[in-house]
């Protein structure tokens, strides 16, 4: 399992983003491009999925890029650079069919931390899908920014599962910076070329991520209601509180008031 840091952090240069053509998604009755999406969260984020995952697949093979943006030397590119015996260049592509996504609550449950995504490879799942997990506490439906921001950590998570054994280096962090996600490779954001990219191929094709953030409380620092019923004189304006078993308990006139003795406090449920 990976587990991913990202921070607030938006500091860094973008690396270069290729400029290839990018296959038309197909319309369907979701689609909503100046509102928010019209399925759940899961086909929202599988339908991204499915773009970038074209845009994936090309940078991977091309030649590998230094921080600089220069070409590695001897590089013929990042698939063939880290392919070896029983992993040939072909098995690190991108395939959306063996990836399930999700929204959920994260390993942390209630504390949340600051994991904002999960990926949990098929070599552990039992099920031969990777799954990838959206935290429930990322939301993208109120503006197009953080839908964008939704898809950019996405894109992250897709990465790690074509280079499950990479974690946060080697063949994923050379494909993260050809695709233009910047910053610490264990909090990575888009950079200005890679934001502008899917917010017009995937936040105006379909629609804005439709989940609210869900912000959690963590255990401990729950308020608790009180069990106690007002009661309220409407003559002195006396107010005291009983619990439901000493109410029921009151005579069918009603409760009296301690103070000036009238009968027929008002109870507030």
């Amino acid at each position: 399992m990976c587990k991913c840091i990202y921070t607030k952090t938006e500091v860094g240069l973008n690396m270069g983003v290729t400029n290839t053509t990018n296959p038309p998604s197909p319309k369907n009755d979701r689609h909503n491009p100046r509102g928010i999406y019209k399925g759940t969260r899961e086909e929202w984020l599988e339908e991204a999925m499915h773009i970038m995952s074209e845009w994936c697949n090309t940078v991977l093979y091309q030649p590998r890029l230094n921080r600089k943006g220069q070409v590695v030397k001897g590089s013929k590119s990042i698939a063939h650079d880290y392919s070896y015996k029983g992993r040939p260049p072909a098995s690190f592509k991108m395939l959306p069919k063996t990836v399930k996504v999700s929204c959920s609550l994260l390993a942390e449950g209630m504390k949340c931390g600051n994991s904002l995504a999960h990926v949990q490879y098929k070599a552990f799942t039992g099920s031969g899908y990777h799954e990838i997990r959206m935290g429930a506490h990322v939301g993208g439906r109120k503006t197009k920014e953080n839908s964008v921001r939704v898809a950019d950590i996405l894109l992250h998570e897709m990465v790690h599962t074509m280079f499950p054994e990479h974690g946060h280096k080697a063949g994923f962090e050379y494909t993260c910076r050809a695709l233009g996600l910047v910053g610490k490779m264990t909090a990575t954001y888009a950079g200005p070329a890679l934001k502008e990219r899917i917010e017009k191929h995937v936040v105006k094709v379909l629609g804005r991520y439709p989940h609210k953030r869900v912000n959690l409380v963590p255990r401990g620092q729950r308020k608790k209601g009180s069990r106690l019923i007002k009661c309220e004189c409407e003559s002195c304006g006396c107010v005291i509180r009983l619990t439901r078993k000493w109410i029921a308990q009151a005579p069918a006139k009603g409760i009296a008031c301690p103070i000036c003795h009238l009968i027929g406090m008002e109870v507030s449920y």
